[in-house]
């Protein structure tokens, strides 16, 4: 799991329920991730996984999370 910052969750950007939540790389390529909640915080549960495996993401990696709409993320990996 992938802990969403505190501060996204409190903006109210996504529902305190969970979700389904689209993240793209910068190819564009998709991926279907639950975002759960849970003591007034989000996570990324499944799918995550396969996301970062995917993009190759390693402890310290900074990526930086667009939300371009209510469901969907671009996801920029620096």
């Amino acid at each position: 799991m992938q802990r969403i910052p505190q501060s996204f969750s409190a903006a109210g950007h996504f529902p305190p329920s969970k979700m389904r939540v689209v993240l793209r790389n910068s190819a564009e390529k998709a991926w279907d991730v639950s975002c759960i909640y849970h003591a007034r915080r989000h996570y990324f549960s499944r799918g995550w996984a396969p996301f970062a495996r995917y993009n190759n993401l390693k402890q310290g990696d900074v990526c930086i999370f667009e939300l371009v709409n209510k469901d969907e993320m671009q996801v920029h990996v620096l």
